[in-house]
């Protein structure tokens, strides 16, 4: 038994038309496949099933290549034969590109939002972590809590020597004015 030429009609069985398709369209598949990797080429095929099921292909992406059909359909359909564009594709551009514009900007902004919650999230668990019993630090906690203690200790000795050294400044000052007055 080998493969036999099949006559080129129209199926009428509906259970065989499906058959059919089924099997055919696993193979259109399969050799739009091949024609993609082979010639690096981007494919999309949509095809529907007799009971008007669609199904659809597309490498790298159907997806991707229907957007790049329907952009570059557009692009076509807004220009005149003379070349240039008529006023009111014009502006449809212009607005869908400001649409564009706008909904980039609105995700831009709710990034920065959400990055700036974040950071309070952040900033507030740091500061609840040792809002617990030392009891219950581990060590690497510990560790971390007299990093930060030395840090605020080193802070404290800065403020300290700035505040005498003022005072000392003060008291100078105080003398100096007390002897020219004199």
């Amino acid at each position: 038994m080998g493969r036999r030429k099949i006559k080129m009609e129209q199926v009428q069985d509906t259970n065989t038309k499906q058959v059919t398709f089924s099997k055919r369209r696993l193979g259109l598949f399969k050799k739009a496949s091949e024609l993609a990797t082979l010639c690096n080429a981007e494919i999309g095929i949509v095809v529907f099933s007799p009971g008007n099921k669609p199904y659809s292909f597309g490498k790298p992406n159907f997806d991707l290549i229907a957007e790049r059909f329907k952009s570059e359909f557009e692009e076509s359909d807004s220009f005149e034969t003379s070349g240039y564009s008529s006023r009111g594709s014009r502006a449809r551009q212009d607005k869908k590109i400001c649409k564009r514009l706008n909904s980039i900007i609105e995700e831009a902004e709710a990034e920065k939002k959400h990055g700036e919650d974040l950071h309070m999230w952040l900033v507030s668990a740091e500061e609840d972590r040792f809002n617990k019993p030392i009891e219950e630090f581990t060590l690497e906690e510990l560790k971390e809590f007299e990093a930060k203690m030395k840090k605020v200790q080193v802070g404290i000795q800065i403020n300290r020597d700035n505040m005498q050294a003022s005072s000392s400044l003060l008291v100078l000052s105080s003398d100096v004015s007390m002897q020219l007055c004199k």
